[in-house]
Parts: structure tokens; C-alpha cells; sequence
């Protein structure tokens, strides 16, 4: 029975790996991906073109037969902030990792100069 429901959870897993990352049409905006099965598991990842990152990894624990899988999310707001999502999935189900890891990447826009501030400082010969 145990090897049973190991047995439906990695396919559950593998069915979601395979439907999470983009496909068909959406394949053009995928820059990476990877999808390994291992020799106790497996190891999944994938990156998009507008900062959508996922990466996790699947093994089956010898012992008791149980499938635990930990990973990472990420994605960019259009005001330039990265989110990331910290995960672990095991015999006690979904829960993210309550360490805050948000990076937030705000770059100021450089302020074009007009052609005379460039005459000033040098750049541009008079």
C-alpha cells in the first residue's frame, strides 16, 4: 500500500512539474528548462523570459518511503521587485519556508542628459 501511494504522489508531482512550466505557444518565452528524473526522485526547473523562475527537487526518503520535495519560486512586478517563495512539500503537506526572501531591485532611471550638459562636462567635443 505504501509503495502504492508513493507511487501516485510522484506522479501527481511529476503531472504538476510538467504542467507548471509553459508549453506549447508559451515555449518561446522560456529561456530554461529542466526536468531530470533521478534515481530517487527527481529535479525540476524552469525560467521565463519576464523573470518567472521555479526550481524544486523530489527524492523519495529510503527509509520510510516518503516523497519530500523542496523548492523555490520567483517572480518580477512591473515595478522591478523580485518575490520569492521558499517551499517544502512532504508527509505533512505544503508549507512555504517563513524566511523572508524578498529582493527588491529598484534601479533609478538615469536622467538623459541634454546635449549641452555633455558639451560641459567633456563628452562631446564643441
Amino acid at each position: 500500500m505504501r509503495v502504492l501511494v508513493v507511487a501516485v504522489i510522484i506522479v501527481l508531482f511529476n503531472t504538476v512539474s510538467l504542467t507548471a512550466a509553459p508549453l506549447g505557444e508559451e515555449s518561446a518565452d522560456l529561456v530554461g528548462y529542466e526536468n531530470v528524473q533521478t534515481e530517487n526522485g527527481y529535479r525540476f526547473s524552469y525560467a521565463t523570459k519576464d523573470g518567472q523562475m521555479r526550481e524544486e527537487i523530489g527524492t523519495i526518503d529510503a527509509q520510510t518511503g516518503v516523497l519530500r520535495v523542496s523548492g523555490w519560486y520567483s517572480f518580477r512586478t512591473p515595478d522591478g521587485a523580485t518575490y520569492r517563495v521558499d517551499f517544502v512539500a512532504d508527509e505533512n503537506g505544503y508549507r512555504t519556508i517563513e524566511e523572508p526572501y524578498v529582493t527588491v531591485q529598484v534601479l533609478p532611471s538615469p536622467t538623459p542628459m541634454g546635449t549641452e550638459q555633455y558639451v560641459q562636462k567633456g563628452y562631446v567635443g564643441r
